[in-house]
């Protein structure tokens, strides 16, 4: 189990994040951002974030993983105004290295690390989890890949074209997938 943060920073943390909390609070994307949040928790299995109440974890989220950012600023595309999506993302930076295009996306997404990540699939389901150097999208105009629910893509995998990737399915590390791939299925 890691080490308690320290209550100063999470409190620091939850000043400096309120902004960004209150748009997501009042966002139409609300519901899906809270959800984005819990399965963060249970997805770092760290039971000191999950003993936290919920404004406190998406502060700590939004202060220590800009890939989070990346993700709620996604979300925040969905009915909040312009001018505040821009000052947002000018403030709070996103992870650069990310590029997360999903034409929808379900509830309870979780990026881990992302780094050199392109997410453009033509819809993802629930309790998404995607490691980093993952790429998702187009290999000709045929389309991009659609994947289901409680879907986990390892690191460095390749999901391409316009396939169907079924709920459950978890892909492997390095793999690279150009046919559908089943429910509850392993590559």
């Amino acid at each position: 189990m890691p080490p308690p943060r320290p209550a100063i920073l999470l409190k620091l943390a939850r000043i400096w994040a309120y902004p960004l909390w209150t748009a997501a609070m009042r966002s139409a994307s609300r519901d899906d951002i809270l959800a984005d949040v819990d399965w963060w928790v249970e997805c770092l299995k760290d039971e000191n974030l999950a003993a936290l109440d919920t404004q406190t974890r998406f502060s700590f989220f939004t202060g220590a993983l800009p890939e989070f950012r990346t993700l709620v600023h996604y979300r925040l595309e969905k009915g909040s105004p312009l001018p505040v999506r821009l000052l947002l993302r000018r403030v709070y930076k996103g992870q650069e290295a990310v590029i997360f295009e999903p034409d929808s996306l379900g509830p309870a997404c979780f990026i881990q690390h992302g780094i050199a990540t392109l997410i453009a699939a033509k819809s993802i389901g629930s309790h998404f989890v995607v490691m980093q150097q993952v790429t998702i999208g187009f290999t000709d105009e045929q389309g991009a890949p659609t994947i289901g629910d409680h879907v986990t893509i390892g690191a460095g995998a390749l999901v391409l074209g316009n396939i169907t990737v079924g709920d459950g399915a978890f892909i492997g590390a390095g793999a690279v997938v150009l046919h559908g791939v089943g429910a509850v299925a392993q590559v």
